[in-house]
């Protein structure tokens, strides 16, 4: 589906070219550096990993030397790695000559040239134009967002102007902005999707713009859908790190949220590897430096904490995380390869449903499966938490383009912003009408979720269990406790029914303090 074009009056026209113009010369000359030109000289190779002993040397060469893994963890297979100009040296003979590998971007920074160039003459213009109400109103519309990666600000005008648009707040970031979301649909079944939480992703963004732009644009089809659901529209979840990424003298490929880490000079943890499942566990970092840093405690980013508290206090039976890059359709569980959840023949059916209609557009392959045996291992991601914690059943992981042969990884084009939102639309619209189709128009009440691990010897649960209920302290997580367990416990479940329905989770401890005035 193509973006729909509004009309703009012949002043407005006047008054955008005008600005155009005077900024022109000042704009050309800022992109001549962009990013203080610290990618110069950098290259990416693409690994072809066989073994664990070339994964635990790419991992040493990466921890050693800063380098910089766009497949966000070394595996078995293609594994793309930047490495900086300054780590050429350093790492050709231990690792460029021992592992098979080929340069598929010669140069990072003529990339990072192009692309802004390409903003300084879209999206920076229309950026600098938000507060000047008369511009804004008639050019925020979906054929000039979607030419460009756009700002927060911007993307967040247009979807503000959205018939049926409904703007929220989601919670606030480390810095102190706000993480907005935007409601469509007057449905009983909540869904909520966001985009942006890994910082550098910026096709995220602009994929789950389209498809509140698809919703808003009101059909037969999308008017079932608006009416079965209401759904939340993140756009960025990330907003501190997106904002990094997009200033000049910032850091296009930073990936994390901007919070400081005591003790270090490395700046952000991930909010993706900081949900309260199976947090600190294999596939997330101890180390600050780390782009897949799990931080000092479960939820200790505002990021994190702000989407899962949202998304409970929704009762969502649906939760999708866009990411990029790898062309990817994914599900629970990401912490763990051999625990399969309860869902998984469902949530695979609905899956390749999604990427059958999405290959149909554009001839584009993505895979499907769960996270761990189709990416690679991730705890403490949302989608784990979502459906184990909160009992979201449609809980996706998807990432968009590019693909395993695209030289760009997170450097896309902002020629293929449509192409993935016209590929993202339809796979919507495929998984949608599967999902009424296995849950009805009955409304869906949200609970944790068990999951199996298979050997090949036994099944095993090895989800929240469902012992006694008072089988840990209110200042510990666990089992849903009852009101008889424990005076706080009855407070706090008259204030939050979930810690007494589900599970007794972070977020039930953290009430114990606000509800009973106790400290744990």
């Amino acid at each position: 589906m193509m973006p729909g074009k509004s009309s703009i009056s012949a002043a407005v026209v006047a008054a955008l070219a005008a600005f155009c113009a005077v900024a022109s010369f000042a704009d050309s000359a800022s992109a001549a550096r962009a990013y203080n030109g610290k990618y110069s000289g950098d290259k990416v190779y693409r690994f072809d990993i066989t073994s664990d002993d070339q994964v635990a040397l790419v991992n040493k060469m990466v921890k050693d030397h800063r380098l910089d893994l766009w497949s966000h963890g070394a595996h078995l297979g293609k594994v793309d790695v930047r490495v900086p100009a300054s780590a050429l040296p350093l790492v050709k003979e231990p690792l460029l000559n021992k592992i098979p590998n080929e340069m598929i971007i010669a140069n990072v920074q003529d990339l990072v040239e192009k692309e802004y160039a390409h903003s300084t003459n879209h999206s920076r213009k229309l950026d600098a134009m938000i507060g000047q109400t008369d511009l804004v109103n008639a050019a925020v519309t979906a054929s000039t967002v979607f030419s460009d990666y756009q700002s927060l600000a911007t993307l967040s005008s247009f979807l503000a102007s959205l018939p049926g648009a409904k703007q929220v707040s989601i919670g606030t970031t480390y810095l102190g902005a706000d993480i907005p979301g935007f409601q469509f649909g007057t449905g009983p079944k909540k869904f909520v999707i966001d985009g942006g939480i890994h910082a550098r992703e910026w096709i995220a963004p602009a994929s789950v713009t389209y498809i509140a732009n698809w919703l808003a644009t009101t059909t037969s089809q999308t008017q079932k859908y608006l009416d079965a659901f209401t759904f939340t529209i993140i756009p960025v979840a990330n907003p501190d790190g997106y904002a990094f990424t997009r200033a000049s003298n910032g850091d296009r490929l930073f990936r994390k949220n901007r919070q400081p880490n005591s003790g270090s000079s490395c700046v952000g943890t991930d909010p993706n590897r900081n949900f309260d499942n199976h947090w600190s566990q294999p596939g997330a970092s101890n180390d600050p430096c780390d782009d897949a840093y799990y931080g000092p405690s479960a939820f200790s980013t505002p990021e994190a904490k702000a989407i899962a508290t949202y998304v409970k206090n929704q009762g969502a039976i649906g939760y999708i995380d866009f990411h990029s890059y790898s062309e990817l359709w994914m599900f629970p569980n990401g912490y763990s390869c051999s625990a399969k959840v309860a869902d998984y023949t469902k949530l695979l059916a609905a899956s390749q449903k999604a990427v059958a209609a999405l290959k149909a557009v554009n001839g584009q392959s993505f895979a499907a499966g769960d996270i761990c045996n189709t990416i690679y291992q991730a705890s403490g991601d949302s989608v784990d938490y979502t459906y184990n914690n909160l009992g979201v059943t449609w809980s996706f992981a998807v990432e968009l383009r590019g693909t395993s042969s695209d030289p760009n990884g997170f450097v896309l084009p902002a020629s293929q912003i449509v192409p993935a939102g016209n590929e993202v639309v339809a796979a919507m619209d495929a998984l949608l009408t599967y999902i009424l189709g296995s849950t009805g128009s009955t409304t869906t009440t949200s609970t944790s979720k068990a999951t199996t691990t298979t050997t090949s010897t036994k099944t095993t649960t090895t989800s929240t269990p469902t012992g006694t209920a008072c089988a840990h302290s209110i200042c510990s997580t666990g089992v849903a406790l009852k009101s008889a367990c424990d005076p706080c416990a009855a407070k706090v479940i008259a204030a939050d029914s979930f810690c007494g329905s589900s599970s007794w989770d972070s977020t039930c401890v953290s009430e114990v303090k606000s509800v009973c005035g106790q400290t744990c």
